[in-house]
């Protein structure tokens, strides 16, 4: 009779117990995480706190009265409106927007092409402005200013009016122009009825009730009329 061979000893006695200890752990993990997305909401996300965008950097009123570079003007509508009353000491730096005609536009002459952006990429022109350069000219800061600041948007009611293109004006011959823009030399050309605006310098006393006007805002909010003034004469819009 011969002895019967006994069962090798297994290497790792450890590792079943250790394997049956992991699955176990990944099981009580996974029904917890269920547990924790079963109690979630199925709303969605709050939205971030709203931030309002930045507040433009100049300020537009309608003239009320003006007698002598004191102004009382007024912002907003009906009920809503606001009356604020303005020193212009003289010396104060005022530039008047009129009507002009094309006969009147002698170059070497700014132009802004000002006009309201469209849904279809496209923009409808409210205004041909027109100033003299002061110094030389560059495109390397965007649109060109007219005076002080001012593109000659800034004192419509409509607030997307934008400058658009920007031009130094070389040469016209009442009809037909040739400009130099940021992307090199261009064309205009200006019909007889086109919204041509003029900007000329004038005196504090010149402002009329009717016109409009736009001065910078300093950092709290209030107008600045030590920036200069920018005026839309009454009938030019």
């Amino acid at each position: 009779m011969t002895e019967s061979a006994l069962p090798r000893p297994a290497r790792f006695p450890w590792l079943l117990p250790v394997a049956i200890f992991l699955v176990v752990m990944a099981a009580l993990a996974a029904v917890l995480l269920f547990a924790r997305e079963a109690g979630k909401s199925d709303a969605p996300p709050p939205l971030d706190a709203f931030v309002p965008p930045p507040g433009l950097p100049y300020a537009a009123y309608n003239v009320e009265r003006s007698q002598a570079g004191k102004l009382t003007v007024t912002t907003g509508t009906a009920k809503d409106a606001t009356a604020l009353d303005l020193d212009l000491p003289s010396g104060t730096r005022v530039w008047f927007l009129r009507t002009g005609t094309p006969a009147e536009i002698k170059p070497p002459l700014l132009v802004n092409v000002i006009a309201v952006p469209n849904e279809v990429r496209n923009y409808t022109i409210t205004m041909l402005a027109f100033g003299r350069p002061a110094g030389i000219v560059s495109f390397e800061d965007g649109p060109l200013a007219l005076a002080d600041g001012f593109y000659g948007y800034e004192t419509s009611r409509e607030g997307r009016e934008r400058a658009v293109v920007s031009a130094v004006l070389e040469s016209f011959d009442g009809r037909n122009g040739v400009t130099r823009t940021a992307n090199g030399p261009g064309t205009i050309f200006v019909d007889e009825g086109a919204p041509i605006r003029l900007l000329v310098a004038g005196e504090p006393a010149a402002i009329q009730p009717g016109d409009r006007i736009a001065l910078h805002l300093r950092a709290d909010g209030t107008p600045d009329v030590a920036q200069g003034v920018l005026v839309l004469v009454a009938g030019a819009r």
